[in-house]
């Protein structure tokens, strides 16, 4: 049994693209799915000050005031800052809330004093209106997993930690765009806690994520990201962490929940941000990220012309169906051991198909900052 030169070719260009996808699963990626973390040691509850934006959406913070006040901590408090919300029948029930809990503590951002863009006055306004210096950020529509979120967070500042990277997840719905933003959230996380293990941290998750103030006023906050809509927050993680002041937490307990899943066209906007946004990463970090959406598109190019090319030619095929399997078989692995710690269990079937869509889908996401960039920049 032979193989022609042009099967030949493609195979070996197989190959090597599946052999850099199996470095990004087992030398990346891996570092996360096989990372046991460490108890924290000598632990004592430190004053936290957790900050919540509301703009519209006070009604859900209502909804979550009780699951945060809940916490079984010592030392916190709730900022909640008031971003010209129009609802005023949800800000008097948080004010009611106010006058039975003194931890709680809101700060009314009036329209004169907001001209950026986003949420990066407000969240600024609440950092420096916080009691304590260990900021803990959320979002209103998030609640937390359980009453050990805000333990779980904060028992990372120890050894020289100053930036916490936590998890965030959505309420588990039936359907295939339940499945479909699980999968993405979890390839997400998966990359930024690698990543932050590997000492290159590029991006953490606003629905969860904790900081130092003096971190935060050493950036100078979002001064120099005022023009932009979106990723401001993922940026200042990047520009403030360094190899040994990152810490991640990805304990069951420890993440929030977001109770309602965007809209596709939210969705859709968000992963274009953060392809926009890249472009303020380093340049290892943004080479890593593309070079994996890269050799993810070109792993099932090239087996599609695998096959193609082997028709008729059966040691041809099995070489190519070698290659596939190893590969897949890796993906599983590492993603599925990934999701079972993250409590993402139920997308682990579908993880191939997803990932044959994403590999589609990233790279249009990436045309599109590319050329409708001004839209977020503007």
């Amino acid at each position: 049994m032979q193989i022609n030169e042009v099967a030949l070719a493609i195979l070996i260009i197989f190959g090597v693209i599946t052999f850099l996808q199996l470095v990004y699963y087992y030398v990346i990626y891996g570092r996360f799915a096989f990372h046991r973390k460490k108890n924290a040691l000598g632990f004592r509850d430190i004053p936290v000050s957790v900050v919540i934006v509301v703009r519209d959406d006070a009604a859900l913070a209502v909804q979550n005031l009780p699951a945060l006040l809940e916490q079984q901590y010592s030392f916190f408090e709730i900022v909640i800052v008031n971003d010209r919300s129009r609802d005023e029948n949800s800000l008097q029930a948080i004010r009611e809330y106010k006058d039975r809990y003194p931890n709680i503590k809101i700060v009314d951002l009036s329209t004169a004093v907001s001209t950026s863009r986003g949420k990066k006055m407000a969240i600024s306004m609440g950092v420096k209106c916080a009691t304590y210096d260990h900021i803990l950020l959320t979002s209103p529509n998030c609640r937390p997993a359980s009453n050990q979120w805000l333990a779980s967070m904060a028992q990372n500042f120890q050894f020289q930690r100053r930036i916490v990277l936590g998890y965030s997840t959505f309420e588990k719905k039936k359907g295939i765009y339940s499945h479909f933003l699980h999968y993405d959230n979890l390839v997400g996380a998966v990359q930024y806690f690698a990543h932050a293990l590997m000492h290159t941290t590029y991006r953490g998750d606003l629905h969860n994520v904790a900081f130092m103030r003096p971190l935060f006023y050493k950036q100078n906050g979002f001064i120099a990201y005022s023009h932009l809509l979106y990723g401001e927050e993922d940026i200042f993680i990047h520009r403030a962490a360094t190899p040994n002041n990152v810490a991640i937490e990805f304990a069951p307990e420890a993440a929030t929940v977001q109770q309602h899943s965007p809209s596709y066209g939210y969705w859709r906007l968000h992963k274009v941000s953060l392809f926009f946004t890249r472009k303020y990463n380093s340049l290892k970090n943004r080479i890593l990220l593309s070079g994996y959406e890269l050799t993810n598109l070109l792993f099932y190019i090239c087996l599609a012309l695998s096959i193609i090319a082997a028709l008729h030619q059966p040691l041809a095929l099995y070489i190519t169906a070698g290659i596939a399997f190893l590969r897949i078989v890796s993906m599983y692995v590492v993603m599925g051991i990934s999701a079972a710690k993250l409590h993402e269990k139920q997308i682990i079937p579908q993880l191939l198909f997803y990932d044959i869509l994403f590999a589609i889908l990233n790279p249009l996401h990436w045309l599109s900052a590319k050329f409708h960039h001004k839209k977020i920049a503007q």
